[in-house]
């Protein structure tokens, strides 16, 4: 009957069934986050650190270029440099263009506190915010060949980083953090406790 009344007809196919999960998934949106309530106008909602590292973010660290609030992604591709774009060819492999060498879509920043790992390579060495920092401290990664401009002279001393990590924290939505709903998900067997024998 919901498909039925979704497309008018009741018909199940893979493609439907594509289309009802990406709508759901577009309905998923962590905006119950620190940054959000101040946003709102909840001015207690972030400390005065957090606050500073917005700021920070927004002007001096120019994260905000690529990572626009209040997505915290601007939908573009850049080139961090992580790996020889040869190896690594990003949106080349779609565009055919010689300019997307290397170049990945930005990601959001929502709930980056949670990762574990980071940039489409899982970065082995960045794992934590402090690193992700650090790493663009030295202007991205050693692969010069397409590397996006904007990386150049991003350097933010120490005790900068540590109101940009406290805004960071500030993007994490706790009903993620919880995976309570909607973000809550069934355990896969490989997560059960196994039974003693």
């Amino acid at each position: 009957k919901l498909f039925e009344r979704a497309f008018g007809t009741a018909d199940i196919t893979p493609v439907r069934i594509a289309f009802a999960l990406a709508t759901y998934q577009r309905s998923l949106v962590p905006n119950a986050t620190p940054f959000d309530d101040f946003m709102r106008g909840d001015q207690g909602a972030m400390t005065a650190q957090q606050i500073r590292g917005m700021n920070l973010f927004d002007s001096t660290a120019v994260c905000a270029v690529c990572h626009t609030p209040p997505l915290f992604a601007n939908g573009g591709y850049h080139s961090i440099a992580l790996r020889p774009s040869s190896e690594d060819p990003g949106r080349y492999g779609v565009t055919g263009d010689p300019q997307d060498l290397g170049r990945f879509k930005t990601p959001s920043l929502r709930n980056v506190a949670l990762r574990q790992r980071f940039f489409h390579t899982g970065a082995p060495g960045i794992n934590s915010l402090l690193d992700l920092l650090l790493f663009y401290d030295q202007d991205g990664g050693p692969f010069a060949d397409n590397k996006s401009p904007i990386l150049n002279g991003l350097n933010v001393p120490p005790p900068p980083r540590q109101d940009i990590i406290a805004f960071l924290n500030t993007l994490t939505d706790p009903r993620v953090a919880a995976e309570t709903a909607p973000f809550d998900r069934p355990t896969l067997w490989s997560e059960r406790a196994q039974p003693n024998p």
